[in-house]
């Protein structure tokens, strides 16, 4: 190998030019600047939870990249991500969700991460969206979620929590304490004594 001494700064300053504007090399290109049908592909080769940080990038991705069907779903909530981040697949919402957007009982047995039945789990959110032919949630469903009792109340219809000592009667607590309010009053006499006076 030759050294270079400082007797040759120029014949350096030669060996140094850039390359005339014809034969430098195109740029490569960016990868928004792809075509769709190539975005697709790579998208397909992706797995959870890359696809899924690839569809948050931007709308554009978001809208290309179809949703996760429910077996791929079912696949995922097996990686290390989600059972580091305790999330759970839902069957109508096609989503995967945190664990407290769950009753307990999905969570649980047959409909657990490893049941044979996961593939028939749904969130709360879903269970309360009636819709015919499907399993969810009526009025009186009591639903209990990490461990708090909710309610479909019995007399308003609403999905709230259920009322204390309600001795499992699915009424939520306000219902619950107009209830025992009525009765109480009825026992001590006050609703005679209001109608007399009014």
């Amino acid at each position: 190998m030759e050294q270079i001494t400082a007797t040759q700064p120029k014949r350096l300053s030669r060996m140094i030019q850039p390359l005339p504007y014809k034969t430098r090399p195109k740029p490569i290109p960016q990868f928004m600047s792809l075509p769709p049908e190539l975005h697709i592909l790579i998208a397909n080769l992706l797995i959870f939870p890359d696809i899924i940080h690839l569809k948050l990038t931007c709308t554009y991705f978001n809208d290309l990249i179809p949703p996760l069907p429910h077996h791929e779903l079912l696949q995922a909530e097996l990686t290390a991500f989600a059972l580091a981040h305790d999330i759970y697949a839902c069957r109508y919402c096609l989503r995967l969700r945190p664990a407290g957007k769950f009753a307990d009982r999905m969570l649980r047995r047959g409909r657990g991460r490893y049941g044979r039945d996961a593939e028939r789990r749904f969130c709360v959110e879903c269970g309360l969206m009636p819709r015919s032919g499907t399993a969810r949630y009526g009025p009186g469903a009591q639903i209990v979620v990490q461990g708090v009792m909710f309610v479909i109340c019995m007399v308003c219809r609403e999905f709230a929590v259920g009322g204390k000592d309600c001795k499992g009667i699915a009424i939520c607590g306000s219902c619950w304490e107009e209830r025992t309010t009525r009765e109480r009053d009825f026992r001590d006499g006050t609703h005679l004594r209001a109608s007399l006076l009014g």
